[in-house]
Order: structure tokens, then C-alpha cells, then sequence
């Protein structure tokens, strides 16, 4: 937060990691400049990486006015994986200060008077944050615990049709960051086999676990109500960026909502198992799951007159709070 109210001041020294430098930077390739790979008047982090490999490594020592040149390979463009000469020239460096952490930074940063006040609600969001990814790795332990007890008979269409729609989407998520599923699985250090492998099998959980939730989900006569839609509907258009009313009229329109009533009974199912399950973190304590909110907060007691499911065995969370 103080970095985010941080002004920047001019200094005259070669720039250091975590200094801020104004650069011109043009890439070329045997002479020629390389198609979109050629900037001024820019102002870059040093140290904060993903911008062109070797850069940060370049600016380290630059003082304003100094130029140097490095070669390295770019990772999007129709020169991917092909050796540039990139020339960088430094015309200002700038030292990040920032404010003193005090009430008066409190009342700037925040809708809170005091710096207490305000440590407190960061140490209240975390915390809810650690809860929400400590919950998701619990889910996940006690339903890879589940599955290794049953044995479930997947029809192959329906594993390939799922094989074929998640290569679809790695590949486009990776045209659109401009690189090559060679790169991804050099990246990811493993080789083509390894990868098909490893989705295959994550695909096969993925069949699996809808296969074992829908009948628990079943058995349990669980219902959907309008409310719980809706809901589950906002939160799904949030986590896509999308306009709620938009998603939601798109999903009306093209006969999706049966499909988001069963993700619903799902997570019902899911949620079902991981109360009725012992679950331990990374240092052997219970995790406390029941009544846990959207927000991560634990709410009160619901109705207990249902008995939840035979509880799967001990089963360890990794996430800490």
C-alpha cells in the first residue's frame, strides 16, 4: 500500500534493483527492427522481471544516458525463440520514497482514521484469503482421498470429449500470451509425454469426481433454490469479467442454467464430504471447514438435524491459515 502512494524522485547513480529507470529500447533482427519491439519515454521497475529476458540484468549499473546492448530471445511474434539484439538506452533513474507509515498514511490509503484500524482490516482480509485457499485445498485432499477408494467406469467418449475441449483452451490461453506449447512445456520442464500423461489423468479425476458427486448429490435429494442461482450466477460472471445481467441473459439464452444447477449440487455434494471429514493442515491441526462462508468467514450453526455423510478417512490440507 505504500508503494502504491510512493512518489518518485530523481537520482543521480546508476540504478539499482528496485529502482524505477525511464527507458528507449528497440530489438532487431540482422539489422532489421524487430515489428512492435521498439519503445521510448518508458518507465520500467528493475528487478521486476517479465518484460524481455536479460533486461533487468542490463539496467543494473546504468546511469542516465548510458546505452548498452545485449542479445537475448523473445517470447512472443513470429521471432520466437530466435536470438535479437536488443539496444537500451537509460534517460532517467528514479528512487521510489514512501510515505511514513502513520495515521495520516491510514486516512490517505484508507477509509480508516488510525494506522491500527487499518492494520487491522488488512490482518482481517488476509486472513479470510488464507481461510478461502486453505478450504480449496481441503476440498481437493478429501475428494483425492474419495476417489482412491472407488473405482469408477468412465465412458471414453466422454474422457476424450474433455481431453480435447482442455487442449483446446491451454492452446488458446497460450496464443494469446504469444507462445508455443513447446515453450509452456520447456517452462513447465516437462516433455510431451509427461504433459499428455499428466492431463489425461487430471481428466479422469475431473470425470470421476462429477460422476461421484452427482450421485451423492442424488441420494441426498439435494435442491437448488432461485437465491442460490442467482448467487452462483454473479460469481460466475465476476470471476470472468463479465457483466452479471449479461452473463446471466446469456445463460438463459443458450440453455446453460441445467448446467449451473448441477455445478451447484456439486459443491453442495463437496461441501457435504469435507464437513463429515477429518482434515489436518501442514502442522497437524484440525481445520475448522464447517459453516464456512463465501467470504471466508465461518458462520453460525445451521440446522444439524441432518447427520452429515460417513466421514472419508484423516486426510491432510496443505494451505495454513
Amino acid at each position: 500500500m505504500r508503494e502504491r502512494f510512493g512518489t518518485l524522485i530523481d537520482v543521480e547513480r546508476p540504478a539499482q534493483d528496485g529502482d524505477f529507470v525511464v527507458i528507449d529500447l528497440v530489438a532487431t533482427n540482422d539489422g532489421e527492427v524487430v515489428d512492435g519491439a521498439e519503445i521510448s519515454g518508458f518507465s520500467y521497475k528493475v528487478g521486476n522481471g517479465g518484460m524481455i529476458d536479460g533486461l533487468d540484468e542490463a539496467l543494473v549499473g546504468m546511469g542516465v544516458d548510458e546505452e548498452k546492448t545485449f542479445t537475448t530471445q523473445l517470447v512472443s511474434g513470429d521471432l520466437v525463440g530466435q536470438d535479437v539484439e536488443v539496444a537500451v538506452k537509460v534517460t532517467q533513474v528514479q528512487e521510489q520514497e514512501l510515505p511514513e507509515l502513520d495515521d495520516e498514511f491510514a486516512q490517505e490509503a484508507s477509509e480508516f482514521d488510525t494506522l491500527d484500524e487499518l492494520r487491522e482490516d488488512v490482518r482481517e482480509r488476509l486472513t479470510r484469503g488464507k481461510r478461502l485457499e486453505q478450504a480449496a485445498a481441503a476440498r481437493d485432499a478429501v475428494l483425492e482421498a474419495l476417489l482412491e477408494k472407488v473405482e469408477i467406469p468412465l465412458p471414453d467418449s466422454m474422457v476424450t470429449e474433455e481431453l480435447n475441449a482442455r487442449r483446446a483452451n491451454l492452446e488458446q490461453q497460450l496464443q494469446f500470451a504469444g507462445m508455443t506449447l513447446e515453450k509452456y512445456l520447456e517452462d513447465e520442464k516437462q516433455t510431451q509425454e509427461e504433459f499428455e500423461a499428466d492431463l489425461e489423468r487430471r481428466v479422469r479425476d475431473a470425470v470421476a469426481a462429477q460422476f461421484l458427486l452427482d450421485d451423492i448429490a442424488d441420494k441426498e435429494e439435494m435442491g437448488v433454490d432461485q437465491g442460490e442461482l442467482t448467487q452462483h450466477m454473479i460469481r460466475r460472471a465476476q470471476q470472468s469479467g463479465q457483466d452479471p445481467q449479461e452473463f446471466v441473459n446469456h445463460m438463459f439464452e443458450h440453455n446453460h442454467v441445467p448446467e449451473l444447477v448441477q455445478e451447484i449440487r456439486r459443491g453442495k455434494a463437496l461441501q457435504l464430504l469435507v464437513e463429515g471429514a477429518t482434515v489436518k493442515d501442514a502442522a497437524g491441526n484440525v481445520v475448522e471447514l464447517k459453516n464456512l462462508q463465501a467470504d471466508g468467514t465461518i458462520g453460525e450453526p445451521a440446522d444439524e438435524a441432518a447427520e452429515p455423510a460417513e466421514a472419508v478417512e484423516e486426510t491432510e490440507a496443505p494451505a495454513e491459515a
